[in-house]
């Protein structure tokens, strides 16, 4: 009987992680089924004011998107992002996601930003931000919706 006991206490750690290991499935891979539409055109205009002010975030794309909405101390963060090219690229888009927040009903958001500039010397301007969320309650599919949770 000692001999049984000590056998599932020493194979219990191995059991649990291997049980929460399949169940466990990161954030950014959740589908995206639908999104909103952010507005662009302000924060354009500030990106043209601060590379008349000689800032320098604005010619860097991550730093831009930090810049529109700064990214949250959450459980989870994957920031992305690719070019059109590897030199000088001319389009960019960073994909953001988070998950962990305190909150009863939006557990996460995804964010897709689509910037681009006219030359390696011009700032980057946001085309489009498309917008999505990840629902916190329980029997909500885990997947990223436009509708806010309820």
């Amino acid at each position: 009987m000692d001999k049984l006991i000590i056998s599932i206490l020493i194979m219990l750690p191995a059991i649990i992680s291997c049980r929460t290991a399949a169940e466990y499935k990161r954030p950014d891979e959740f589908p995206v089924i639908s999104y909103n539409n952010l507005e662009t055109e302000k924060f354009n205009i500030k990106i043209s004011a601060a590379a008349e002010n000689g800032e320098e975030w604005v010619y860097h794309p991550i730093m831009v998107v930090q810049e529109y909405r700064s990214i949250t101390d959450t459980r989870f963060a994957s920031i992305v992002m690719k070019h059109d090219r590897g030199e000088a690229p001319l389009n960019s888009r960073v994909t953001v996601v988070e998950e962990g927040y305190l909150d009863d009903s939006v557990r996460g958001q995804w964010l897709k930003f689509y910037l681009e500039c006219e030359s390696s010397e011009a700032p980057w301007k946001i085309n489009e931000i498309r917008q999505a969320y990840l629902c916190g309650r329980m029997g909500f599919p885990e997947e990223f919706s436009k509708e806010l949770c309820p």
